[in-house]
């Protein structure tokens, strides 16, 4: 055999093989790259909707613990008001405790660890206050210190509620 028709005959396959070969292997460098960017694209749309979700519950949530917390502190002062007075304790108390058991079941559920904290620490100046054995104008100092506790409180969640309805970021852009 001639080694030029050797080479003739076999260059063109070995060429359309080879060409063939590059062309798959491009062909599936494609797809993966496709795939990988469909991929990122759904877990970016369930971190959207996880997110989304995480923020009503939030919302949801803060705006309850923010109305019960005023409702528990209310309660408190009426129930001082009429202990301390001489009135009938029972119809606030029952209020006191309502608000108290809603309270305590609602902050287990508030996300932020400062902002559960700080409703913590309005409920309990809240209740140390109810049971004052002072009269309120002999010892202002545990309602004041309530109060300030309540405001405390209330402005962290309002501070959150700000944050999560605030304007989001746009999607970046390349």
């Amino acid at each position: 055999m001639d080694w030029k028709w050797t080479i003739t005959a076999v260059l063109p396959v070995i060429t359309l093989v080879l060409g063939a070969w590059l062309s798959q292997r491009s062909e599936e460098r494609r797809e993966e790259a496709a795939l990988r960017r469909e991929e990122a694209l759904r877990q970016l749309e369930r971190d959207t909707v996880r997110l989304d979700r995480r923020e009503s519950f939030e919302l949801t949530h803060l705006v309850e613990v923010y109305e019960t917390l005023s409702k528990a502190n209310t309660a408190a002062l009426m129930f001082r008001v009429a202990r301390t007075t001489g009135g009938e304790t029972e119809a606030s108390g029952r209020e006191l405790a309502d608000a108290n058991r809603k309270l305590v079941s609602l902050t287990k559920l508030v996300l932020d660890t400062d902002i559960r904290v700080k409703v913590m620490k309005a409920h309990s100046d809240a209740n140390g206050m109810a049971v004052d054995p002072a009269a309120p104008s002999d010892a202002p100092d545990s309602a004041v210190q309530a109060q300030h506790s309540l405001g405390t409180a209330q402005e962290a969640i309002a501070e959150r509620l700000r944050e999560i309805y605030g304007p989001r970021p746009g999607p970046l852009r390349r």
